[in-house]
């Protein structure tokens, strides 16, 4: 007797879509979780990144690791990573512990999050630690203390003569990309800086800088392209705007002067011992300095509006740029300015001038130009100084520059830092 046997299957179909789902579900979570985790690696970059650019920006200002390591703190939890949180934890190192810069001054952040798992937990995986670095510190070899900004001007920077331009612990950078950017007339000369960049070329005279001039190089951006100073037309009032008879200051000269700003409407020109009050100087009409001429005592920023700026002969400066701020629209460290609205040709120093200028000089749209070796004999003007300059004209003249963000890196707005890993 045959027996029939069902061979029905249906139902099998349904067991291994089963079987199935569970591990597409797997990868499903672990791709969906691995997602998370990427998305949560990115955050946690951005925060190390922002930590240690904020160490070292605010070593920079205050000198101080301790400080730095705060600012560091505070960078990070502003970032989502904060240390006193359990599963959060910021590290900050001076020098670096690991990588390529572990002999530096650099600063490194390393931070690291415990994130929750969506899927994975399933599987035993509740949660993850991600973490990051970032080292950050000072860029290249040194900070520029002479930038020359027109981007096309032949002889953009000329020395002639006799010259002798000393910036031996910085730099000096000619963003014109003109055959001959950087020039040398006369074999008299020299110029000493911790490096020499040009964008353009030197018009093959290189035996005068020390070092050889370095070509093709790429240009350095205005650091403060907005800056203009206060506006006469808002920023001077009858409370502080002065035309003195004559355009003539002197020791007596009783000024007025409200909001950390005094103003002039008529051309000036100081005579005898003059101290000038602080804040920012603004001069519709230019100014000529001659006498003995002090900065306040809490600094004092001259702002050449319009006309021409010039040091009479026989004229001594003591001039201190402010430590902090002086308005909301001057930042600190700038003695010496023209917006970029006054293209005017602005000497520095001339004849017989001496004394010494603490502070950034910034005339984006203008010539500096120094000129007559007389003021040799009375030392010249010393210059603690960054030239941000359209251009710079040296007619047998000395300048001798110490960097004044290196030398006061608290009172400096001219500050810079880089990730370097």
């Amino acid at each position: 007797m045959r027996t029939n046997i069902p061979k029905d299957e249906r139902g099998q179909v349904l067991v291994l879509t089963v079987l199935c789902m569970t591990i597409l579900l797997g990868f499903l979570a672990f791709a969906v979780d691995v997602g998370l985790l990427f998305n949560a690696k990115r955050k946690m970059q951005v925060a190390a990144d922002a930590a240690a650019t904020a160490a070292a920006l605010d070593y920079s200002f205050n000198a101080s690791k301790t400080s730095a390591q705060n600012a560091a703190y505070a960078a990070a939890k502003l970032n989502g990573v904060d240390r006193t949180v359990a599963g959060n934890s910021v590290t900050f190192n001076n020098p670096p512990s690991s990588g390529y810069h572990i002999s530096s001054s650099d600063f490194e952040v390393i931070v690291t999050q415990a994130n929750p798992t969506v899927f994975m937990g399933l599987f035993g995986v509740s949660s993850m630690t991600v973490g990051a670095r970032a080292v950050a510190g000072a860029p290249g070899p040194g900070i520029a203390c002479v930038i020359v900004l027109d981007p096309h001007a032949s002889e953009a920077m000329k020395l002639q003569g006799s010259f002798d331009v000393s910036a031996d612990k910085c730099g000096v950078v000619v963003d014109s990309d003109a055959s001959d950017a950087l020039q040398f007339t006369g074999g008299g000369g020299s110029l000493s800086a911790g490096y020499v960049a040009v964008v353009g070329g030197d018009g093959g005279q290189t035996g005068d800088s020390n070092p050889s001039p370095v070509t093709g190089s790429a240009p350095v951006n205005n650091p403060f392209p907005g800056l203009v100073g206060p506006n006469p037309a808002t920023d001077c009032t009858a409370a502080n705007t002065n035309t003195p008879s004559g355009g003539k200051v002197t020791s007596t000269t009783v000024l007025k002067t409200s909001g950390n700003i005094t103003c002039f409407t008529n051309a000036i020109t100081t005579s005898g011992t003059v101290t000038l009050p602080s804040g920012v100087l603004v001069f519709e009409n230019g100014v000529t300095l001659g006498g003995t001429v002090s900065s306040g005592a809490s600094g004092t920023t001259l702002d050449v509006y319009g006309g021409a700026f010039g040091v009479g002969t026989g004229s001594t400066l003591n001039l201190v740029a402010p430590a902090t701020a002086p308005t909301a629209t001057v930042p600190s460290g700038i003695a010496l300015m023209q917006p970029a609205t006054n293209t005017t040709e602005m000497q520095i120093q001339f004849g017989s001038s001496s004394g010494s200028l603490k502070g950034m000089i910034y005339a984006p749209g203008a010539e500096l130009y120094l000129q007559d070796s007389g003021g040799d004999k009375n030392g010249g003007v010393q210059l603690t100084t960054d030239l941000i300059v359209g251009t710079l004209f040296d007619k047998t003249a000395t300048l001798s520059i110490t960097s004044y963000a290196t030398s006061y890196p608290g009172s400096s707005a001219l500050t810079a830092v880089e990730l370097v890993e």
